[in-house]
């Protein structure tokens, strides 16, 4: 049996972001050509844009179809490839041009041809991945499996929002992530990622900011008062410094440049919104055009239009079926309130798939800006809103989705 061997592979930006790709992937494909790569294999990856080696993939799969094809900024050729599974990420500065020189590599242009016969390097890049692993963190804090398992999930989750900006998130939106339906306390846990982090900054010496600002109280809009585990003296502000406190740890948190660092440390792997097959439908054009109205849409678009108090409408000055936006594009129902404010609904009948729910999601985010931009012309203040009612439930992807837009969801609504 053959001995399995290390590869250094040169990833150039300008033609494919490959570092998205393993993120959102977990594998990237590598032209198979003459490279004589093995199922088994170990495959580092140096970053172009980077000057360093980032990633260590492995090699799990040969005479494939590529399917990173869209990650490509250039196109890609039809060859067979390699899948490069993702195995490890490193963050720090040890495997830069610099120390790699050091440890025997050349540089140059000859990095840009896959590269297998320098053992020394490979023994030096290997040390460095071996030793910066922390995973064993989470593993000594969290004695027991349920708690265990849920704080390997809540950190990336927590990971992904401080990385989309996300401050307004509650422990209900947390609960729904966790695909948890009711809210059933969630402190305990919180807790452990707030001792994980405070080891991990013990044994790296990297100044590594809260995550747990980032989930609050829907009534208060503020963390609980468990918070005061994290900060002691939390207590003890009032709640205009609770505020200005808060809005300053999710400020560090968001800034952060690190946290995929953080995830590679720790051993877990970082939480995306798979949303590659709604994409794809809905950029097929299957939703547009031909077939009318179907009766279940329109049931459900006249139930809202008579009955507005079911989704928390009242005092409607004007109401309006299939209004028309400066845009061109048509609402389902429109309302407009004493106070001047308009409402846009956006319906989908709990037969509309997964990627048409999706795509509600991302109409209800127009249709308020084209509203807003309306009133903006006209000189009038914009207050306006849109929401997405459903016959059905969110699945879980799109779930993530409405908490990342910030879009108002009604789920379960009959006629």
């Amino acid at each position: 049996m053959a001995e399995k061997r290390n590869w250094l592979v040169f990833a150039n930006r300008i033609k494919c972001h490959h570092a998205e790709a393993l993120h959102e992937l977990g594998f990237v494909n590598w032209k198979e050509g003459r490279v004589n790569m093995a199922i088994g294999d170990i495959v580092y990856m140096y970053m172009s844009d980077e000057r360093r080696v980032r990633f260590k993939t492995q090699v799990v799969a040969e005479g494939v179809k590529r399917e990173d094809g869209k990650y490509w900024q250039e196109t890609p050729s039809k060859d067979l490839t390699f899948k490069l599974k993702l195995i490890n990420e490193y963050s720090g500065h040890e495997l830069d041009d610099v120390k790699l020189k050091e440890n025997g590599f050349k540089g140059g242009r000859s990095i840009e041809r896959p590269m297998s016969n320098n053992p020394a390097l490979f023994q030096y890049i290997e040390g460095v991945f071996e030793n910066k692993s922390f995973s064993y963190i989470i593993d000594e804090i969290v004695q027991q499996e349920k708690s265990r398992e849920l704080v390997k999930t809540i950190i990336p989750i927590l990971i992904r929002w401080a990385k989309q900006g996300l401050t307004n998130m509650t422990y209900q939106h947390l609960m729904n992530e966790l695909g948890k339906p009711t809210f059933s306390g969630i402190g305990k846990q919180l807790g452990y990622v707030d001792d994980v982090f405070r080891r991990l900054r013990e044994e790296t010496g990297e100044e590594i900011p809260t995550l747990n600002a980032l989930v609050k109280s829907k009534s208060t809009g503020l963390p609980s008062p468990g918070f005061s585990y994290v900060y002691t003296s939390y207590d003890d502000m009032t709640e205009s410094e609770k505020k200005i406190f808060v809005l300053g740890l999710n400020k560090e948190a968001i800034e952060y440049q690190q946290w995929d660092w953080v995830l590679s440390a720790l051993g877990l792997t970082p939480s995306v919104i798979d949303t590659t097959a709604s994409e794809t439908a809905i950029r097929s054009g299957k939703f547009y055009g031909g077939g009318g109205e179907g009766p279940d849409h329109k049931k459900l678009k006249e139930y809202i239009y008579n009955h507005p108090e079911t989704i928390g409408i009242k005092d409607i000055k004007k109401r309006d079926m299939e209004h028309i936006l400066l845009s061109g594009d048509r609402l389902d129902v429109y309302f407009e309130l004493a106070d001047g404010s308009k409402v846009a609904v956006e319906i989908k009948p709990s037969t509309s798939p997964d990627a048409d729910v999706m795509r509600g999601l991302y109409q209800c985010v127009k249709y308020k800006t084209i509203l807003d931009a309306e009133d903006k012309v006209h000189g009038n203040k914009a207050n306006n809103s849109a929401i997405l009612v459903i016959g059905g439930e969110l699945s879980p992807e799109n779930r993530k989705v409405r908490n990342t837009l910030g879009v108002k969801a009604l789920e379960n609504m009959n006629y």
